[in-house]
């Protein structure tokens, strides 16, 4: 891969003195957890601090805005989940000014997030459980099966789908999720994705599942995994279809052509529960992906960051579609090889197929933040809100780990990008 170029940030948010989690955007307001065992609620707008959530027992990993009610605000730590009004007058809120506290988790929270309607937040912890509570009734429905055999790391709903979900686990599983049917409806293992004979790249990165972003339309998810690629999901009717590009400047708009042929692959089974297993995304990071979101101010862009510092937007139906074209390209040169009947054809016709191997495309964008963080933890999207005829409208906040040990501010910092 080539050498990534360096982006310098806009500029910073400085408060935190730990490294930063979790980011979460709603409207004008920016929330980020931290290993300082705070969250901050930023004014994206001034870019300072609105509210600092404080008296936390643990590291918060997750938070949750509601479309209900936007002054009020979840916050996970530890096992317990944490609701706060924001419309208090104090800038510091300790947690024993929280309007309500959810306990239950067998385990540390990794994740949480509320539905469309703000009628149930799910959650995910490192006990490998996916729960679901009632926000009407502030009680945790009955527990589902376990289906995770490790931590569950990603958690999220379908929009438009009341009670649906996909979840992802260090256990290298996708699972999708039916809270009305009070079960799993489909479970989808990230190792047996590529086809036969293709080794993953990253032999010591294995696909664990990192982080998973669904589509606003909610007929199309991408799934960040361990070995630095993204593995789509779509329903049958949102195929990948061959893009036409047109806009202006950097903004692209994206219309569907005609779809591509499925792979011979996708079997029924595959898409009998809603869901059909689409292509890789191979080599889209040298490093595990840490993150991976449809931006918010356009969902045609697919963001995604790794481990290692790097960071990449992609043409999400480009993206989808050529990793397909590319998925049979391999598959019909594999297949090729091995109709030859005898071993010496055999190689012979080996070294004359061209399997083509690696990233099916390039990003529209693509930098290191080296210098910066020395790794990425978490990223989040808005439109830019501030004043200003040299303000450009995409923002990108990305946090993560200082390279150098010891100075407290720059562990803490969030970095603001315009793309």
């Amino acid at each position: 891969m080539a050498q990534l170029q360096q982006k310098q940030p806009a500029s910073f948010l400085n408060g935190h003195v730990a490294p930063v989690l979790t980011l979460e955007n709603q409207d004008w307001m920016l929330a980020s957890g931290s290993e300082d065992k705070t969250c901050r609620i930023w004014d994206i707008r001034t870019n300072r601090v609105h509210k600092a959530l404080t008296g936390f027992e643990s590291s918060v990993t997750t938070t949750a805005f509601t479309p209900a009610d936007p002054h009020t605000i979840y916050v996970g730590s530890g096992d317990k989940i944490y609701t706060f009004d924001l419309r208090m007058e104090s800038l510091i809120l300790n947690t024993t000014l929280s309007t309500k506290v959810y306990e239950g988790a067998e385990d540390e929270i990794n994740q949480i997030q509320i539905n469309h309607r703000a009628t149930y937040l799910a959650a995910c912890d490192d006990a490998g459980d996916v729960r679901v509570l009632d926000l009407k009734s502030h009680k945790w429905m009955r527990p589902l099966e376990r289906k995770h055999e490790n931590i569950a790391m990603a958690i999220r709903f379908v929009p438009k789908k009341e009670l649906q979900a996909i979840s992802g686990g260090m256990d290298k599983q996708i699972v999708a999720w039916d809270f009305y049917k009070r079960r799993a409806t489909q479970s989808i293992s990230t190792d047996n994705l590529q086809p036969d004979g293709v080794q993953p790249k990253q032999l010591f990165n294995p696909p664990f599942v990192h982080s998973i972003a669904v589509h606003p339309y909610g007929t199309r998810a991408a799934v960040g995994l361990g070995d630095g690629s993204v593995q789509f999901l779509h329903t049958p009717d949102d195929p990948p279809t061959a893009p036409t590009t047109s806009g202006e400047g950097d903004c692209t708009t994206i219309k569907s052509s005609t779809p591509l042929k499925k792979s011979k692959k996708q079997s029924a089974s595959d898409r009998s529960e809603g869901w059909t297993i689409g292509a890789r995304l191979v080599d889209a990071h040298s490093g595990p992906i840490a993150t991976i979101e449809y931006a918010g101010f356009d969902p045609n862009w697919l963001i995604t960051s790794s481990g290692n510092g790097s960071i990449a937007v992609w043409d999400d139906q480009e993206a989808r579609y050529e990793s397909m074209k590319r998925q049979q390209l391999v598959e019909q040169s594999l297949k090729k090889a091995q109709q030859v009947p005898s071993r010496q054809e055999h190689e012979q016709t080996q070294e004359q197929v061209a399997i083509p191997y690696g990233r099916p495309l390039r990003p529209l964008l693509e930098f290191k933040a080296a210098g910066v963080f020395e790794r990425v933890n978490c990223i989040s999207t808005s439109r830019c809100l501030m004043v200003g005829e040299n303000n450009r409208d995409k923002l990108l906040f990305v946090a993560g780990t200082y390279p150098r040990i010891g100075d407290k501010k720059l562990q803490g910092r969030i970095a603001l990008y315009q793309l």
